[in-house]
């Protein structure tokens, strides 16, 4: 059962990045589509959240919360962002760098186990990073690689909250929270939020709605993975989603540049996020 729940996760995630790209590479307003993304995550959530729910009693859990919703508006912000400038396999081998640094904040931080397979792990994600640099060379393009791997650390320190509060909150209503607080906090940041909203929805309504609600059934399906099979083997699935994301852009998006070295980028990204999450 969990490997079904594995493939909806890497289907969903696919479908939505792609989305994020279409919407967002005419230089679309991102901070109003992350409201929609967490909106949407929310609201595809709760359901779970009525039928199970568990959640903290002490005020420090739900202060951590809030502080994590607020790096969650910044971490979607970045990322979102550099969907303007990057196609959704660039963005997303470079997302790949989120592992790395949630290894290395866990063994300094959690007391994490080392090990020297994620080590060759890093390295493989390392040089795939460098392949995008050095296939993105117009000064737009490396912005959005500098907002894109600026998301991933602020990912990995998110990462390392959520371990924190696992304890306290089940995956289902945890998941709700950390969509829910998110779009709570970008309605109330966002300069003109309700016109900017309002603005994006009316021009691409329908495709920023699915890109969400995809979005929060792809957490939901990979928590359940989880909870159901070995992270390893779950993971091997969700990344190798990557390669589905350069079929999609090749054929929908007709983003078909660099082709052969987004290929071998993708490749060495999948291969070092496997490699990290081995015990």
């Amino acid at each position: 059962m969990w490997v079904l729940f594995a493939l909806l996760a890497g289907a969903f995630y696919t479908a939505s990045g792609l989305l994020t790209r279409h919407v967002l590479k005419s230089q679309q307003d991102a901070w109003a589509f992350s409201f929609f993304f967490s909106a949407g995550g929310a609201l595809v959530s709760l359901p779970f959240v009525v039928l199970n729910h568990h959640w903290s009693s002490r005020a420090s859990d739900w202060l951590l919360l809030g502080l994590l919703g607020l790096l969650i508006v910044g971490h979607n912000w970045l990322n979102f962002r550099s969907s303007n400038y990057l196609e959704a396999s660039l963005t997303s081998i470079l997302t790949k760098f989120r592992l790395v640094w949630t290894l290395l904040f866990g063994v300094v931080l959690l007391g994490e186990a080392f090990s020297w397979t994620k080590v060759a792990g890093t390295m493989l994600t390392i040089v795939a990073g460098l392949v995008v640099f050095g296939t993105v060379r117009r000064l737009p393009s490396i912005k959005g690689v500098w907002l894109a791997l600026s998301a991933t650390v602020v990912y990995a320190v998110v990462i390392v909250g959520y371990k924190m509060l696992f304890s306290s909150f089940n995956s289902a209503t945890l998941t709700f929270f950390i969509f829910l607080i998110p779009a709570g906090l970008n309605y109330v940041l966002m300069p003109q939020s309700w016109q900017r909203i309002t603005r994006l929805w009316l021009k691409d309504g329908k495709p920023v709605l699915w890109a969400a609600l995809l979005g929060g059934g792809a957490n939901l399906a990979m928590n359940q993975a989880l909870s159901l099979g070995e992270m390893s083997q779950v993971v091997v699935i969700i990344e190798a989603s990557l390669i589905l994301t350069l079929i999609g852009e090749h054929l929908w998006l007709k983003e078909t540049e660099h082709r052969g070295v987004k290929i071998m980028a993708a490749v060495a990204a999948i291969v070092g996020a496997i490699l990290i999450q081995i015990k």
